[in-house]
Parts: structure tokens; C-alpha cells; sequence
């Protein structure tokens, strides 16, 4: 279980917890957390890292792989990753590995 002060940004690598059933449709994801209770979708950037969550990533490696797809750089969208991995962790959607 997450420490309540664990955060992606300080802590190693996360990855997408297999219980939560998601399907790709169109370049947007669309999950339901059946522990959550609730649906979610996402599109765009975050369609993307959702994507890359596969696997075991850091924050800094995927703000690297933001930036090979989108125009901007690693350092101006790492705080972004972080804000959105906080959200994902908030909700119970990754895991640390």
C-alpha cells in the first residue's frame, strides 16, 4: 500500500495497476476502476503516458518520452508528469514498483 506522503516525483518507479480494466479506443483510454467504482478516460498527452505506464517508469523517463512525441521539452513538462502521476496515484490507478 502507498505511504499517504509517497509521491511519484519522490519516489521510484510506477507502473498501472493491472486491476484496472482499460480499453484503447481511437487515441483515448478508457478505464473502469472497479475498486475505484468510477470511469475514467483520457486523451491527448495523457492517453500517452497512460500508454507508457505499461511499464515500470520514472517521472524524468517519462517526461523524456513526452517530449520525443509532443513539441517540449523534458524539463518544461516533468512537473506536469508529476502533477499527473499524483493524480493517477490519488486514485489508486499506479502503483510504485
Amino acid at each position: 500500500m502507498r505511504r499517504a506522503t509517497e509521491t511519484p516525483a519522490a519516489s521510484g518507479r510506477w507502473v498501472r495497476d493491472s486491476a484496472l480494466h482499460a480499453v484503447e479506443m481511437d487515441a483515448e483510454f478508457v478505464m473502469m476502476g472497479v475498486e475505484q467504482g468510477e470511469y475514467y478516460a483520457v486523451k491527448g498527452v495523457a492517453a500517452a503516458l497512460w500508454r507508457h505506464l505499461a511499464q515500470p517508469h520514472d517521472v524524468s523517463e517519462l517526461a523524456t518520452l513526452v517530449s520525443e512525441e509532443y513539441d517540449v521539452s523534458a524539463e518544461a513538462c516533468r512537473a506536469d508528469v508529476a502533477a499527473f502521476l499524483d493524480q493517477l496515484a490519488a486514485k489508486g490507478m499506479v502503483r510504485a514498483v
